[in-house]
């Protein structure tokens, strides 16, 4: 009776440690795109399995839709801010379903906009050329003056 009691212990104490290992993790890479990888707790990647994105701006369409690589990873590159609902589930059921924040571009280095792009560079854009326009006719207007003097 005993050792069925230290037993029923010993698998008790082991069951959790089972359970954890179905657990599903994410990390997210940020930059022009957004990559998303989905893996279990002991590191195993969701490698080949069905992936989707939802977009915030239509949530019940994927936005995306694919497989992820052979280490668990899956890209795409998002249109408007918000969040994001990342899809990867494997035959079995078990899979990841999150949610990724998206920020509105700003103009910096990763957002992908042109630099210069914000509203004053945008207006300064034909000043300048016109600037470049005259001074171009200005100076032949001068080397033609000039030889001909």
């Amino acid at each position: 009776m005993r050792a069925l009691a230290c037993a029923a212990a010993v698998v008790c104490a082991i069951a959790p440690l089972r359970a954890a290992a179905h657990e599903i993790l994410h990390q997210v890479q940020r930059g022009r795109a957004l990559a998303v990888r989905a893996f279990f707790q002991d590191g195993q990647a969701l490698a080949d399995q069905q992936a989707e994105v939802y977009s915030p701006a239509d949530p019940k369409i994927p936005y995306w839709r694919g497989r992820t690589d052979r280490n668990g990873w899956l890209a795409f590159v998002p249109d408007v801010p918000g969040k994001w609902r990342v899809r990867v589930v494997d035959a079995t059921g078990h899979g990841l379903d999150t949610q990724v924040d998206v920020e509105p571009a700003i103009g910096g280095p990763d957002s992908g906009a042109p630099s210069g792009a914000g509203p004053l560079g945008l207006a300064l854009r034909p000043v300048v050329g016109a600037a470049v326009i005259a001074a171009i006719f200005g100076g032949l207007y001068l080397w033609r003056r000039r030889r001909s003097a």
